[in-house]
């Protein structure tokens, strides 16, 4: 039997999460993300500026087949975390 987790109604193999951040530009994030075997990525919400679109988006950086999972960086109180949540929703 396979070792897996499930989140949601979504089953993985990897129990590695690794985030966006903290990387000098996107395609070094995008190494990294691909040499992890990861298949869960976090998002920042609130640092992420929808208005960038093609090779400037985070979002298009991000290998294609992980699950984003969206959390509350950034945020200071429970009221701006639970919005915050519900965006990234």
């Amino acid at each position: 039997m396979a070792d897996t987790w499930t989140l949601g109604q979504r089953t993985f193999t990897s129990r590695l999460l690794v985030g966006t951040g903290k990387y000098p530009d996107f395609p070094t994030m995008q190494r990294a993300l691909l040499a992890s075997g990861a298949e869960v990525v976090t998002v920042a919400v609130r640092r992420l500026d929808l208005s960038k679109t093609g090779e400037q988006s985070l979002l298009e950086w991000i290998p294609k087949g992980m699950t984003l999972l969206p959390n509350t960086a950034a945020c200071f109180t429970a009221d701006e975390a639970i919005r915050t949540a519900r965006l990234g929703r």
